[in-house]
């Protein structure tokens, strides 16, 4: 896949199904007793808010529209 040419299209849509699954993942496991205090409390919610920024952030520096 490293030597495949990849359009800006086609990395934004991997990159966003993969933050879906992390916000999946996140979602159902319980923090680790070990993650900072801040980032312990956050919902599901929070999460997924986090990275829909993220995401429209990427789309952005990609050219691609929302």
């Amino acid at each position: 896949m490293a030597d495949d040419p990849e359009t800006p299209d086609a990395a934004a849509d991997r990159l966003a199904a993969a933050l879906e699954r992390i916000a999946h993942l996140a979602a159902s496991r319980p923090a680790l007793t070990c993650a900072p205090q801040s980032e312990a409390n956050l919902s599901a919610a929070e999460i997924a808010e986090r990275l829909d920024s993220l995401i429209g952030r990427l789309k952005a520096a990609l050219g691609k529209p929302d």
